[in-house]
């Protein structure tokens, strides 16, 4: 990928120290792949926990990125070791306000992760890769997504989730994390929902049907609209799909998501433990957890196929006509004409 960097119009000057916010074009998805190629894998031991203070300092640099604030994030991501940039993607004219770790001899050194602001989003919702090292092409399904929605947050982990030892950096389940004051920064007061892409290898999961490409949950044992549609969507492109509830089994709405199968065979991946689902709907917001199998995720037509199917059913739900009570009926009704029978 060839990028095109320029130095920002004009030099910001904090005091003694100048500050410059780059500017750089390219293809995000290849953006997305350099950064996630320079985090951490598991057993490195180079993790740095963050500690209270700067995860307080990375909040406010979070706020003020998300009300474009760059005079500000610059001067507050300097003092952490981060750079703002200001990259517009090749392929879509998309321009991302970006926060990212500064390199010492090409390599990050804490791996607090990569976020990416979009302040002219068609869809206020955020999108989070939070084990880019440890679910193979998660990532890549989560960028495509942000990209093609053109949603306004984009989350990834610096880190494998097993960095320093087993869970030592795994986002997904530490509240103090740079990943979780981000998250929490950009779903505001609950008017962002959240996306996570995940993934999971359908051998360590024998209770689950055989034919099992994607298992989608909300994390609280419910069937929400989120749910129902990356179901039909998925579904409607050949991705045979389930989702995590705690329903009766012969409840209309698990039905409709599982047809015969007990939503609670799928609890291995039901996501109830995650901490940004936990603070998500906390606020009333809507948290869409998707796990993808690696039959989606190593087959290339089938990770465009999934990252094409949840954007529409992310804009079928963040955007809906019906209205979302109307929505849910019609799924519910239509749902169990698409699922094979198991």
């Amino acid at each position: 990928m060839r990028l095109e960097r320029l130095v920002a119009a004009g030099i910001l000057f904090m005091g003694s120290q100048a500050q410059a916010m780059l500017i750089e074009s390219g293809s995000f998805i290849d953006e997305v792949e350099r950064l996630k190629n320079l985090s951490f894998v598991s057993g490195s031991n180079l993790y740095v926990a963050p500690d209270l203070a700067q995860r307080s300092a990375f909040r406010s640099l979070a706020n003020s990125i998300a009300s474009g604030d760059t005079v500000s994030a610059d001067a507050q991501a300097a003092a952490l070791d981060y750079e703002v940039v200001e990259f517009t993607d090749s392929n879509t004219g998309n321009t991302y306000l970006g926060l990212r770790e500064q390199l010492v001899n090409d390599q990050q050194t804490r791996g607090w992760g990569s976020y990416f602001f979009n302040t002219g989003a068609d869809v206020q919702v955020l999108i989070e890769a939070p084990h880019p090292r440890f679910d193979t092409n998660s990532w890549e399904i989560a960028a495509s997504i942000y990209r093609d929605v053109n949603a306004a947050g984009f989350l990834m982990a610096g880190a494998h989730r097993n960095a320093n030892g087993v869970g030592t950096a795994d986002v997904a389940h530490l509240t103090e994390s740079i990943f979780q004051e981000v998250h929490e920064a950009w779903t505001g007061a609950g008017e962002r929902d959240a996306w996570q892409i995940h993934g999971f290898n359908l051998d360590n999961h024998p209770i689950m049907p055989a034919d099992t490409d994607a298992v989608v949950t909300a994390g609280d044992g419910s069937v929400s609209s989120g749910m129902l549609a990356v179901d039909a969507f998925l579904e409607a492109a050949g991705l045979v799909t389930y989702g995590y509830n705690t329903l009766d089994v012969n409840d209309v709405l698990n039905q409709a998501i599982n047809g015969s199968v007990d939503g609670q065979d799928f609890a291995g991946l039901g996501a109830t433990t995650n901490v940004q689902g936990d603070y998500t709907r906390s606020l009333g917001a809507d948290f869409v957890h998707i796990e993808m199998e690696q039959s989606i995720r190593f087959d290339t037509n089938n990770r465009i196929a999934a990252a094409g199917a949840v954007v529409a059913a992310i804009n079928s739900v963040e955007m809906p006509i019906p209205e979302p009570a109307t929505l849910l009926l019609m799924l519910s009704a239509t749902i169990p004409l698409l699922r094979r029978v198991t």
